[in-house]
């Protein structure tokens, strides 16, 4: 039942314990509890470890809360400079991760991209390619293999027949006569 407690109403009861022996138990020459003898003086000796304990905890308690309260402007000025210090290393040493690794540094290294993060950059750099006609190496060789052929078919002789000027050919063609 002493679980539930705080430690305020633990250390009121432990004294409320304590005065109880001293007012009714005193001439008494043993107490039984659980089939074990004490004497009065006993039973005041141990809820007075527990009180002596519970003060030591609370002093304790307030000279950890002290001393934090000491260490936290000497904690804020080291990792302020602490970010700049990291900051100076890493444009000295670079990437190194030895040498960075001298001073307590961990170089980050890049995840690899999963499997669904490529085929998306992938399905999106073909369709800016589509989108703004861009061409590969080869697709660009292949491209301009086609013009060659075009054209040395294009390049044949061409035959020009010279027309007379007595018979006038109908090409279709406007002349500057009318």
């Amino acid at each position: 039942m002493g679980d539930r407690f705080t430690t305020q109403a633990q250390a009121t009861q432990d004294t409320a314990r304590i005065n109880g022996v001293k007012k009714r138990l005193m001439t008494v020459a043993s107490i039984l509890v659980d089939s074990v003898a004490y004497t009065p003086n006993q039973v005041i000796a141990i809820y007075q470890k527990d009180l002596d304990g519970m003060a030591e905890v609370a002093a304790a308690k307030l000279a950890l809360a002290d001393a934090r309260a000491r260490a936290a402007p000497a904690a804020a000025a080291r990792k302020e400079f602490d970010r700049g210090f990291k900051l100076t290393l890493e444009g000295q040493y670079g990437n190194s991760p030895g040498t960075l690794g001298d001073f307590g540094i961990v170089v980050a290294t890049p995840k690899a991209p999963r499997v669904a993060v490529k085929a998306l950059a992938l399905t999106k750099a073909e369709a800016t390619r589509t989108l703004r006609h861009t061409m590969g190496k080869r697709q660009k060789e292949a491209l301009s293999a086609k013009a060659e052929a075009t054209s040395t078919a294009a390049s044949a002789p061409v035959t020009v027949t010279p027309v007379t000027t007595g018979t006038a050919a109908t090409s279709g063609v406007p002349t500057a006569k009318g």
